[in-house]
């Protein structure tokens, strides 16, 4: 018959605190149902094991409906294949970057850049480190940064945004800011669903009049 040996037992192998956290990540959907009973009934020694008439049932909450699947990150966890996976917005990690997964208490494998700032403070906790590589998806929006440093000038912005907005790229946030010198910084949030196409997207924003230069942000801040 199942015990809490086993939820306790399971949720270790998720590397969550306990089987309350356990519970929380499925009703969530950070892990998925039907991979924590496949665990329980390894853990219990098979099926039959799991059976006992007049025991009570220790029944599995199916998670609720995210507008995000797992796998729309485009990262695989080597180990958990249940396990949600998020791409970090401190370091906006995309495909070729050399990455690592992180777990999280709540909110399954949070995906960082091996030269985030944050991860010297991330691998002081190696128990919680596990291995994620890219997977071969296509399609798949991530968001990136990119700063712009420009001569402040009239009309600067709409030029930028409108670089972008006919390549069929959508700003989700601009940030602005200028120095005594007539020096603009412009940080421009987008997704791009192709990494060799960013490449693309640089190079058409400095031709710009007064553009002196483009680069990929890859540090939060």
């Amino acid at each position: 018959m199942l015990t809490v040996e086993h939820l306790t037992a399971v949720a270790d192998s998720y590397r969550l605190a306990n089987v309350d956290a356990l519970y929380a990540a499925i009703g969530e959907g950070n892990v998925g149902a039907q991979g924590v009973v496949q665990r329980l009934v390894e853990t219990a020694g098979g099926l039959e094991a799991t059976v006992d008439e007049g025991s009570e049932d220790m029944r599995i909450a199916a998670p609720r409906r995210r507008s995000t699947r797992k796998n729309d990150a485009g990262v695989v966890v080597e180990g958990l294949p249940d396990m949600w996976v998020k791409l970090a917005k401190c370091c906006t990690p995309l495909p070729g970057d050399a990455i690592m997964g992180f777990v999280t208490r709540e909110n399954g494998v949070s995906v960082h850049r091996r030269d985030c700032t944050n991860a010297a403070n991330l691998l002081s906790q190696p128990e919680r480190i596990v291995q994620v590589e890219w997977a071969a998806t296509g399609g798949v929006g991530y968001l990136v940064a990119i700063q712009v440093e420009a001569l402040d000038r009239t009309g600067l912005l709409s030029e930028l945004t409108k670089a972008l907005s006919d390549q069929g790229i959508s700003i989700t946030s601009a940030l602005v800011s200028t120095t005594k010198d007539r020096l603009a910084k412009v940080r421009l949030t987008f997704e791009c669903s192709d990494p060799q196409y960013l490449d693309h997207v640089i190079n058409q924003m400095r031709r710009i009049s007064g553009v002196y230069d483009v680069y990929r942000v890859r540090q939060g801040g």
